[in-house]
């Protein structure tokens, strides 16, 4: 039983779990010579004989090694009364013991192997939909990047990356909350379908629900800030430079209508709605009239060919703005003297 007992009071002591009483009594226990060969050593020194004879360097090793040299630093004769002669053979026993223990507690563990990262990049005017390891469905939008594990495990998180455009149906598991990291934008949920416009380059970022419950927070400083908690038919457009956000309704068949090929545009301005038609149709955009970027428009193209959807933009903008396509470059020229 006494033997039990000690194995049982080290493994505390390691752990930090041992009040002054117990160490006191740990360490007369170990400075007894009587006691060299205790179950308690042989217990340790089979753990030790067990391992490779080759020196572990690895971070995790180092990291044990400095937890026991930092106990017995704590144990120093300045921090405690006892006498340092006595225990110097106490402090011995200890390292050869701990390093041992360390040593078997590191062949209880079972082996994590090394989860591999996949990603899907897509072209302009390309889009895909992806099923992930969960058999959650992610349809990715042009121009946009996902990037995400071989596969989840479970009861951890579902972290996942996006650049780009992304609707996301979720599968639900309340054990698992899924993430997508935008840049510092953070979106979770347990099991919804809802869309994230992230690209970087264009300043802003936003979120709309379809089904479920999403929250939107941003990493800042360290800290992870809640933005908003979203529900179905919500919609949240946050400013990345100007970190200012607005929360919005919008009809729940346009939250995913680009994957139907229906582009809903709402007080829009005219750079930021040709950037979108530009990846969605894999055309080159020239702006050349600075009067056209204060104009705004609410527009929705559902199976429209690119020739429609500028023709409509022209008369939308009271026919001020004109353009000229070039096919053969997938190019299209924009220029005039502002919208009425």
């Amino acid at each position: 039983m006494k033997q039990d007992h000690i194995k049982i009071l080290f493994e505390s002591y390691l752990e930090g779990k041992t009040n002054l009483e117990q160490e006191k009594f740990l360490m007369d226990y170990l400075a007894d010579p009587a006691n060299g060969d205790s179950e308690f050593h042989a217990v340790m020194e089979k753990a030790w004989k067990k391992q490779n004879s080759q020196p572990d360097y690895s971070a995790e090793a180092n990291k044990g090694l400095n937890e026991i040299w930092n106990k017995i630093e704590y144990q120093q004769p300045k921090s405690r009364s006892y006498p340092i002669l006595k225990y110097a053979a106490a402090i011995v026993v200890v390292i050869s013991a701990a390093i041992g223990w360390y040593a078997y507690k590191k062949m209880q563990q079972p082996v994590e192997m090394a989860i591999a990262l996949l990603s899907k990049t897509t072209l302009k005017g390309e889009k895909v939909k992806l099923m992930l390891p969960d058999s959650s469905i992610v349809y990715l939008g042009a121009g946009s990047k996902l990037t995400w594990p071989s596969h989840f495990v479970k009861g951890n998180l579902r972290n996942i990356e996006l650049e780009g455009e992304a609707f996301f149906e979720v599968k639900h598991d309340t054990t698992s909350p899924f993430i997508v990291h935008s840049g510092k934008m953070q979106t979770r949920v347990l099991g919804t379908s809802f869309n994230i416009y992230a690209y970087p380059k264009d300043g802003t970022f936003s979120v709309a629900v379809r089904t479920g419950k999403v929250r939107v927070s941003e990493r800042s400083e360290g800290k992870l800030k809640q933005l908003s908690l979203l529900t179905p038919g919500m919609k949240l457009l946050y400013h990345l430079k100007a970190r200012n956000m607005s929360v919005s309704t919008e009809r729940i068949t346009e939250v995913n209508g680009w994957i139907k090929n229906s582009f809903a545009f709402k007080d829009v301005s005219l750079p930021n709605m040709l950037k979108s038609l530009g990846r969605y149709y894999n055309i080159h955009f020239e702006l050349n009239s600075n009067k056209l970027n204060k104009c705004r428009f609410n527009a929705t193209f559902t199976n429209k060919s690119i020739e429609d959807v500028m023709e409509e933009i022209r008369v939308m903008s009271g026919k001020q703005m004109k353009y000229k396509i070039d096919t053969v470059n997938k190019t299209i020229t924009v220029w005039g003297e502002g919208c009425q």
